[in-house]
């Protein structure tokens, strides 16, 4: 649920953006492969002597792993920034790009932020006009 939303974001916010489509196609395929062989595993075990027990420890590991993964994982260089951390950000981005691509990435950050925060908070009734209300019917009725 939530954690399949969030994972697709945070691929977008640190993945160079010529990766970012692969990305999250590649982690939908995953899934969809973790469906699969969820299946035939329960197909395989469940029937056994005491088989339930040994398939709800199976599905306890790729949660283990990702819960141990996550430890390990550099902050959203966009949530630092939010936070006015822009040099803790600028080295989360030198992990992961060369140094000028870095420094550029950052500034584009803080410069999108700073437009949002010219534009200000949006409100619920911009859901409900224009443009947006037609996607938002459409969305709905499909």
């Amino acid at each position: 649920g939530l954690l399949s939303s969030v994972i697709v974001l945070y691929q977008s916010e640190v993945a160079p953006a010529s990766m970012r489509g692969a990305l999250s196609t590649l982690y939908q395929l995953g899934i969809t492969f973790g469906i699969l062989l969820a299946a035939f595993i329960d197909q395989v075990i469940v029937d056994r002597h005491e088989g339930w027990r040994v398939v709800m420890g199976i599905i306890c590991l790729p949660a283990l792993f990702l819960l141990v993964g996550m430890l390990f994982l550099p902050r959203s260089p966009r949530w630092l920034v939010q936070q006015n951390r822009r040099k803790e950000a600028l080295a989360v981005l030198k992990t992961i790009r060369e140094e000028a691509d870095a420094v550029r990435e950052e500034e584009e950050i803080f410069q999108e932020l700073e437009r949002s925060r010219e534009e200000g908070k949006p409100a619920w009734s911009e859901l409900f006009s224009g443009r947006v209300a037609r996607l938002l019917v459409l969305g709905i009725l499909l």
